[in-house]
């Protein structure tokens, strides 16, 4: 199986946005509208069409029969991914019957079970914490962090020097002070230097986020050496745009600051769709929401994390939207 790629990370928005394109496709095969919907968002942007390339062979891969629909435009045939005795479709409405048989959530739980496997940043990493769980960890120097849900990091420590890379997700460090020795994090451009503090540090699709609970440290984008490092203290934190130069200054109650480790998520005011980017951390599978309108909708909330499904339902509730589960692995949020 070496040809076929690993798809995209789950957090990919086309990813995302291209299961649940394929689901739909699934669940009606025969329906000329959402084949031309489909076509149409197939020709938005390359990235739609690789995505979409890439569901199909993970699809291919759990051993299911797949339907693939005639597009308008123009897309390179998918290789077969099953042995030709296997592709003996069905008629149309036995097709419809055999999926309802079947089940389509039993497709992508499969689905799924690749995609698990095929998490390579989290296996290489030096420490990662499982989908839904929390792990802490103490380092070589006494420190310790506590890795939120699918967070992942790299430990670098010398004589002169001690350094973590946050990878992905959410990190709480708690940093025995060694004045010689600076502790410093790294996320994707961002450089956080503390000699002992406790201090939250958020890798989200879009930004970078720095908050302090103890001490003092200096936070810097690195793509910016002409701009003054940004020293906080408890309290304070700041915002740093991944793409862009957009930065902004956080004040926040330091019982607050990482409230995932209460397992708590605090909603001000923010997007329906940064929300679920947040809550995909938690949700062994899937989190689908593929309108942007209702995404774009945003929401006040407090919310449980040890259960995605009932913090989508809190959160959707104002909003005229339901959330539907597909098997045990895939949530999927639609208007009401």
């Amino acid at each position: 199986m070496t040809d076929i790629p690993p798809p995209p990370h789950r957090k990919d928005p086309a990813w995302e946005a291209a299961m649940d394109w394929l689901f739909r496709v699934q669940e009606s095969p025969d329906d000329v509208e959402v084949q031309q919907a489909l076509s149409a968002w197939l020709r938005e942007a390359p990235e739609h069409l690789r995505a979409y390339r890439k569901a199909e062979k993970v699809w291919g891969l759990a051993g299911t029969v797949m339907s693939s629909p005639t597009f308008d435009c123009e897309i390179p045939p998918s290789p077969p991914v099953l042995p030709a005795a296997t592709l003996l479709l069905p008629r149309p409405r036995q097709r419809r019957r055999w999926l309802r048989r079947t089940g389509i959530g039993g497709a992508l739980a499969a689905c799924l079970l690749v995609l698990g496997l095929l998490d390579w940043q989290g296996l290489s990493a030096d420490y990662h914490s499982p989908t839904g769980e929390h792990r802490q960890v103490t380092l070589a120097d006494g420190s310790s962090v506590d890795l939120d849900s699918g967070a992942a990091i790299d430990v670098q420590f010398n004589d002169d020097k001690r350094t973590v890379i946050l990878l992905r997700g959410q990190a709480f460090f708690d940093v025995k002070s060694q004045p010689e020795r600076p502790f410093e994090v790294h996320a994707e451009s961002v450089k956080v230097t503390v000699t002992g503090t406790a201090f939250a540090v958020e890798y989200a699709p879009g930004t970078i986020e720095v908050s302090v609970a103890r001490g003092s440290v200096r936070a810097a984008d690195q793509r910016h050496p002409d701009r003054p490092e940004q020293a906080l203290k408890p309290g304070q934190g700041v915002r740093f745009a991944r793409l862009g130069d957009a930065v902004q200054a956080l004040q926040l109650p330091v019982e607050q600051i990482a409230a995932w480790r209460q397992w708590q998520m605090l909603v001000i005011d923010q997007p329906l769709s940064t929300v679920v980017e947040r809550l995909r951390q938690y949700q062994p599978g899937l989190i689908l929401l593929n309108d942007t309108a209702l995404g774009d909708r945003r929401i006040t909330a407090a919310l449980d994390l040890h259960s995605p499904h009932e913090a989508l339902r809190v959160a959707i509730a104002p909003l005229q939207a339901k959330v539907t589960r597909i098997g045990p692995y895939v949530l999927r949020i639609t208007p009401d």
